[in-house]
């Protein structure tokens, strides 16, 4: 037998480490963007880096391929360092989106603070994204 075909299975072998180890130090978050929205799934939400002041306010995140379930959350801070924490959501398998955000109507109603916002993107406690984006002046609804 050709002595370089007998060592086919080593470089073979090699090859499909490099290509596994390489597949676990990659990052595990692709993208991370903020929207606005209702929607619980990113085809719901308009991308954006500009809100009004009675939008919801969410952020997506775009995962890498990944081979066990990941705790994915995020932690919004406002312009006056108020911080609102998003509850972790788990990410199986087979989950490359997560919408994190904040509800509108759940915090009472009241108006995001207006300025320059941050939100950072957490995978398994451990800081992965920062996002900014602004909140516009809003007006109340005039008394009728």
């Amino acid at each position: 037998m050709n002595r370089y075909l007998a060592r086919l299975p080593l470089f073979v072998g090699a090859i499909a480490l490099v290509a596994l180890l390489t597949a676990c130090s990659s990052a595990l978050v692709r993208d991370v963007y903020t929207a606005s929205g209702d929607g619980s799934t990113p085809d719901d939400l308009v991308r954006t880096t500009i809100f009004r002041g009675d939008d919801d306010l969410n952020v997506v995140v775009r995962l890498n391929a990944h081979n066990r379930e990941l705790i994915v959350s995020a932690t919004f801070t406002g312009p006056g360092g108020e911080v609102y924490v998003t509850d972790p959501l788990e990410a199986g398998e087979t989950v490359t989106d997560v919408v994190l955000g904040l509800d509108w109507e759940a915090q009472g109603a009241v108006f995001w603070a207006e300025g320059e916002w941050q939100v950072e993107v957490y995978v398994d406690n451990d800081m992965k994204k920062i996002a900014r984006f602004t909140v516009q002046a809003t007006e109340a609804p005039a008394a009728g």
